[in-house]
């Protein structure tokens, strides 16, 4: 593995380095007998006839309007454009909020090379403030056939934040005040990025991308068969921005925050004809505070034995991101792009607990606990895309290839101190280095204008190598713990096929696909193997009939998988703190989902209304566990297992209103009920349902054409799993903005959890043991976003070819 994985990311450095090598010579060669032209002159305003910087000038052949060239203009207004051939031109000129101005007829010859043109003034255009207005209003989050697309832009209340900061307002989706997201209930789905996987786990990737780089985000509930059978409850695609004005355009944010909270990005894009090279930074505090109770209270001892405990909370994660892409068009047919991006996040968790605890023989025991978790993750990803593209519109291949390589390290000092007792330190060590290669290959085939062929393969390869030590110290008396050091090994290779085939019968279009994929693990571990090697198969229907102009109808099925991670899997228990451990289960079976969903879409007015219903049900249902060790009640055992098979039904539906000139409304609702049932451990039996339901209420206030108000308010009711519940929770905030300098400076104030009510409850029970856990947040959270964009900054969607 080692080896095949290194031989491969040489040849990738090599390809690297041999595209870059490309970039100066694109950007400067010139035929050395043709003699070559200059067009400048100076762009002003018509009224005060004063300079207009980072306004737009585009030259264009005179006889085909072909473009040929452009550029911006400097503070004084001037620009110039140089190795012009021989030949008739005219330039285009543009500006935000003036009308476009043409000048024609610009003759560029042997004997007149420099064309010095006149003042060039703008008038200011009404209809182009009109059409800002206009686009401000785009819907924030737009219903489409088999996806929610969220204009992030529009999610004043993220400002200044992460992904997970905008998945807040998303109908679908969850986010508890640790940050943990959940779509349709579940913390398994996959995380896309521009249409591609990546193999950095969901979460690390939404609480790393900051808003500033995103353009949309896509909810995908029920995926075809094109796409991975990883996720028990579908997609999260992130759409990044892309620059597209020539030359050089930048954006630049800073986001400072009360309660420790701070982020700052930017972005710096070098566009010409046929490359484009970007480079991005941001680095984010996201400081998690507040005061924790924990309730434990064991019921097999008699007297019932209880303990207490109360203290502070804070996590603190701090994540640095550098990435670069560069774009190559290689021709109209052949385009490849090449992505970097390293990365480090450092994790402080600090637990400053009091511990008060009631033995059933009597004993009061008070305890100080101090636990300070810190970890690091380094990472480096680099990607290569290639698009090869055919004479028939959308006739394409598509190659995508992903090398990741990560390194992880935690330490955590635990430091208990009770009455009368030397004191007890316990110093636990994780090491964990990961490296995986991702490869797919996407062919696209048009039959017809209704019909379409697709097909592809996908590779995936990982390898996790991972240690674990456990030292204590009990006043001076080292306590050595072999018990808890482990070396383990998981290789795991995925194999995967895929095709669909799309059509289109009047008003009735469909999709049918099949994916089958090869899973081959192996976990090494004390000199023994756990092995696997096994096919499985996922078919998926998708189907719309529109009814008039205004009204859909779709109905849809897929098959979807969760495997086991690697943790998950490990056979030996792990040390966490001096109360949890955790032990994994080889004999995992991965869980399968089978997904169906209806969906309803009109417009009334101007008002639009969707109703979607979805029903999934999950066999080999994985549960975390929460039982007593044995002969030490005062520690609790994580485990894993396959415990049943749970049901999810649902309604969710939504309201989008425009109530006025200045009010846009929208209603969100989601009730599902959930049922599951089954055993675990061969000793409990249960039998658990709930009706759960969230309501949100997003307002957006224009009160001028640069001053905007947001307003969220959102209710979770109890959930319930095989094991326990949620408390219900609310929380409202508000974001205001205005805008400056013609809209090139933003600034935006957030006020996150205003009334402090979004609180965390959660309750295990079984027969032996109820386990309350409570955290009470530092509430409300004060934020201030400032955004500059230089070359008025304009954003596009990156080309990708996965159809999203």
């Amino acid at each position: 593995m080692h080896s095949s994985i290194s031989t491969s990311m040489k040849r990738l450095i090599s390809l690297f380095i041999i595209l870059l090598s490309t970039y100066p010579i694109y950007a400067t060669t010139t035929t050395n007998n043709e003699k070559f032209g200059v067009i400048n002159g100076y762009i002003k305003d018509m009224k005060s006839n004063a300079s207009i910087e980072y306004a737009t000038v585009s030259v264009f052949k005179q006889d085909d309007s072909k473009l040929i060239d452009g550029t911006i203009t400097n503070k004084d207004g001037f620009f110039e454009i140089k190795k012009l051939n021989a030949g008739n031109y005219y330039i285009e000129v543009s500006f935000i909020g003036y009308e476009k101005k043409i000048v024609s007829d610009i003759a560029i010859r042997s004997y007149k090379r420099e064309n010095k043109l006149n003042d060039i003034k703008l008038n200011l255009s009404t209809k182009a403030l009109r059409e800002i207005v206009v686009n401000s209003d785009k819907d924030a989050i737009n219903y489409q056939i088999d996806k929610k697309v969220v204009t992030v832009s529009k999610q004043l209340s993220a400002s200044g934040g992460t992904a997970i900061d905008v998945l807040e307002t998303v109908p679908s989706v969850n986010v508890d005040v640790n940050g943990n997201v959940n779509l349709r209930g579940s913390s398994d789905f996959t995380v896309l990025i521009d249409g591609k996987r990546s193999q950095r786990s969901a979460q690390e990737i939404l609480s790393q991308i900051p808003t500033s780089q995103i353009e949309n985000i896509e909810i995908i509930t029920n995926p075809s068969a094109k796409y991975s059978s990883d996720g028990e409850a579908g997609i999260i695609n992130i759409v990044s921005k892309k620059f597209t004005l020539k030359g050089t355009s930048a954006a630049f944010n800073l986001s400072p925050g009360s309660h420790e909270n701070f982020s700052t990005s930017g972005m710096l894009n070098m566009k010409q004809k046929k490359n484009n090279f970007s480079l991005g930074a941001n680095y984010t505090i996201r400081t998690i505070g507040g005061k924790r109770t924990i309730n434990k209270t064991i019921l097999n001892t008699n007297p019932e034995e209880h303990l207490d405990a109360t203290g502070d909370m804070d996590r603190k994660p701090k994540t640095l991101n550098l990435s670069s892409a560069y774009d190559l068009e290689l021709d109209s047919m052949n385009s490849i792009s090449i992505t970097g991006q390293y990365g480090r996040a450092l994790y402080e968790n600090i637990n400053d607990l009091r511990y008060d605890e009631y033995k059933s023989n009597g004993a009061h025991i008070f305890e100080n606990s101090k636990e300070e978790a810190e970890s690091e993750n380094n990472y480096f990803v680099t990607t290569i895309n290639y698009l090869k593209k055919f004479n028939t519109k959308g006739h394409q291949l598509n190659i995508f290839i992903d090398y990741t390589q990560r390194k992880y390290d935690k330490t955590i000092l635990s430091d208990n101190k009770r009455e009368n007792d030397p004191q007890n330190q316990f110093k636990s060590l994780f090491n964990e280095d990961a490296k995986g290669i991702y490869i797919t290959t996407d062919y696209t085939l048009p039959l017809s204008k209704n019909n379409k062929f697709e097909a592809g393969y996908e590779f995936k390869k990982q390898e996790y190598n991972c240690d674990r030590t456990l030292e204590e110290t009990l006043g001076s008396t080292n306590i050595p713990h072999p018990e808890f050091e482990q070396t383990s090994d998981n290789n795991k290779t995925i194999h995967s096929l895929y095709t669909l085939y799309s059509g289109k019968v009047n008003k009735f279009s469909y999709q049918l696909g099949f994916r089958a994929e090869n899973t081959n693990r192996d976990i090494k571990y004390a000199g023994d193997n756990f092995r696997i090697n096994r096919w499985d198969f996922f078919p998926s229907v998708h189907s719309n009939l529109k009814l008039n102009k205004t009204s859909s109808l779709s109905a849809n099925y897929s098959r979807r998988i969760k495997r086991p991670s690697s943790s998950n899997l490990e056979p030996f228990v792990i040390w966490n703190d001096r109360y949890n451990w955790t032990m994994g289960n080889p004999n995992l079976k991965p869980q399968y989902i089978n997904s169906f969903e209806l969906n309803y879409k009109t417009k009334l007015g101007k008002h639009s209304l969707s109703f979607e219903t979805y029903y999934r049900m999950t066999e080999d249902k994985m549960e975390h566990i929460k039982t007593l060790v044995e002969n030490n009640s005062d520690i609790i055992l994580s485990g894993i297992e396959n415990i049943g098979t749970d049901h999810t039904i649902g309604l969710e539906s939504s309201l989008i209103s425009p109530l006025t000139k200045w009010w846009k409304s929208i209603l969100i609702a989601d009730v599902s009920h959930y049922k599951v049932e089954g055993d675990y451990m061969d000793r409990y039996s249960f039998s658990t349902s709930n009706t759960n339901w969230n309501l949100r209420q997003i307002s957006y206030f224009t009160l001028s054409k640069i001053t905007q108000i947001q307003l969220n308010l959102l209710y979770k009711s109890k959930s319930k799993w095989a094991q326990g519940e949620n408390d219900d929770s609310f929380k409202a905030t508000i974001a205001i903005k205005h805008s400056f300098f013609k809209r090139r400076l933003a600034a935006n104030l957030t006020i996150n959890d205003i009334f402090n009510t979004a609180d965390l409850k959660k309750t295990y029970v079984n027969e032996d043991l109820i386990l309350v856990n409570k955290v009470d947040m530092d509430a409300p959270i004060f934020k201030l976003s400032l955004s500059y964009k230089i070359n008025n900054y304009k954003s596009i969607r990156r080309r990708r070819s996965s159809g999203l």
